[in-house]
Parts: structure tokens; C-alpha cells; sequence
């Protein structure tokens, strides 16, 4: 396999370093807005080179997967790109598909060019028993989720409010409501919520909570969901990435093995 990972922040270099050990993948292209973002994955993995984002268009033909890790801006601007070359991609900045016209866009254009779109599980636990429950009926699916102030700050739903993160001593609902408001408010911090709310009940009727906590050095998601199934409660207490704070370490290690089970015969859990 071939791929080429769009980003090499926090999750893309993670990525990369990981799949660079599975024997079935031969190369792997990585872009980035800046070359020298690329530079510390280039000198040491030998299967790596890089490409420019405008040279994307024209390596379709030498790529088996495309990796979006770097933003909804831009899973907007290269995925029906890649889509309509019939190659398959794996979106990690799942946020963008809260856009209707874009998701149609982008499900219109895999089903006509044959190609797939891949969406990991992410940073949350669940997700399996949230897509069997959908097969019933749901009553409510909601994320509580909590992060440090660190991997809150900047975040578009805070500047908004104009909550002093440092100036907070114990832990704060920062925001409460429907998951397509939470991924335009926090477009890098809930990618989780836009996993569940495909998976689920939709974006406008998933719940989300987010609480800051500058006691807490994990970022925590718990998931809960009722329907004619029953109930279930999940929950994950993740590591921060060292390179970002505001991405979950399990965030990048969900994209590495969904790119083995795509590799390999055997599916458990499917």
C-alpha cells in the first residue's frame, strides 16, 4: 500500500512513524503547508518523501490511501479532490462532515468513483456499540467531555464566550448543546462528537458537554446512550498527544490500526 498523509502535526507524524513499520506499506507521501513541518519525519523513516499540496492532484495515480490529518479547512478542500480520482481516504478532521452539503458531496462522490471513505473511531470508546444501536432506535446519545485548559485554549466556542481559561480553579462547563454547534466551536478539540453523530442519531439531536478542568491532565470522554437496546455508558481517560495538547495520543494510534484492518483478512469487532 501507498498512502499520502495530508498534515504532519501531532496526529499525521504519529501516523506515519507507526505505519512505516507495517511490511505491507511501501511508501508514503507526506504534505504539509511548510516543508520543514516534514523535515524530522523525512531524515529518519527511509519509505518517506514529501510532496507539495499542489502536487497532490498529480501523484493520485501512485497513491492507494489518502490520510486527511490536518483540518477541516483542509478535508474541505482536498477530499472530493482525491474523491473523484476513485482513490480511497480516511478523514480524521471528521468535524467537516457537520457540513450537510459537503458530507452529500463527499458520499456522492465515493459512490459514483468507487472509492471509500474511512472514519476511525478516534479518541473515544463505543463507537461499535453506538453503530449496532443504530440499527434500533435511539433515545439520546450524549459526550460529556473534559480537557485541561492547555487543550482548550484558542478554540473559536472559548474566544467566543470569553472565558479566562487561566483564571479558572476547578472544573467549568465551557459548552452545552447540540454537536454540530460543538464541532464549529471547537473544530480541533471534538472530532469525537462528529464520529458519534454519524454513527448516531445525527449532529443536531447528539447532546455535547465540555468541561474545562485544570485538575485534570488527561483529555476524558464519556459516552452515553439509551434506546430499545437498553443503555451504555463508555468511557476513556486519554493521554494528551506531547506534540499537541489538544489531540488525545489514542486519536493517532485509532488512524494507524483502522489503516491495519484495512490491510489485513480478518476483521474482529466488525
Amino acid at each position: 500500500m501507498r498512502i499520502l498523509i495530508i498534515g504532519c502535526g501531532s496526529i499525521g507524524s504519529i501516523l506515519a512513524e507507526t505505519v512505516h513499520e507495517i511490511p505491507e506499506v511501501d511508501r508514503i507521501y507526506i504534505t504539509d503547508q511548510k516543508k520543514d513541518l516534514s523535515i524530522h519525519l523525512i531524515e529518519r523513516l527511509n519509505k518517506t518523501s514529501f510532496v507539495s499540496l499542489v502536487e497532490i492532484d498529480s501523484i493520485m495515480t501512485e497513491v492507494d490511501l489518502v490520510v486527511e490529518a490536518a483540518s477541516q479547512t483542509a478535508a474541505k478542500t482536498y477530499i472530493p479532490q482525491v474523491l473523484r480520482k476513485g482513490t480511497d481516504v480516511m478523514m480524521m478532521s471528521v468535524g467537516a462532515f457537520s457540513d450537510e452539503k459537503f458530507k452529500d458531496e463527499c458520499f456522492e462522490l465515493a459512490k459514483n468513483n468507487h472509492a471509500r471513505i474511512y472514519v476511525p473511531s478516534g479518541a473515544v470508546c463505543g463507537t461499535d456499540g453506538i453503530h449496532a444501536a443504530a440499527s434500533g432506535t435511539f433515545d439520546e446519545v450524549r459526550l460529556i467531555t473534559t480537557k485541561n485548559p492547555k487543550s482548550l485554549k484558542g478554540a473559536p466556542g472559548i474566544i467566543e464566550s470569553g472565558i479566562d481559561l487561566d483564571s479558572l480553579t476547578d472544573s467549568t462547563i465551557v459548552f452545552d448543546g447540540t454537536a454540530k454547534d460543538a464541532v464549529d466551536k471547537f473544530p480541533k478539540n471534538i472530532n469525537v462528537a462528529a464520529t458519534l453523530s454519524l454513527l448516531g442519531i445525527g449532529f443536531d439531536k447528539t447532546r455535547v458537554t465540555i468541561i474545562c478542568d485544570p485538575n485534570t491532565n488527561k483529555n476524558s470522554h464519556v459516552v452515553i446512550a439509551k434506546g430499545d437496546f437498553g443503555e451504555m455508558r463508555c468511557e476513556v481517560n486519554n493521554v494528551p498527544s506531547p506534540m499537541n495538547p489538544a489531540t488525545s495520543y489514542l486519536a493517532a494510534l485509532s488512524a494507524a490500526s483502522s489503516i491495519k484492518r484495512i490491510l489485513g483478512n480478518v476483521w474482529i469487532g466488525i
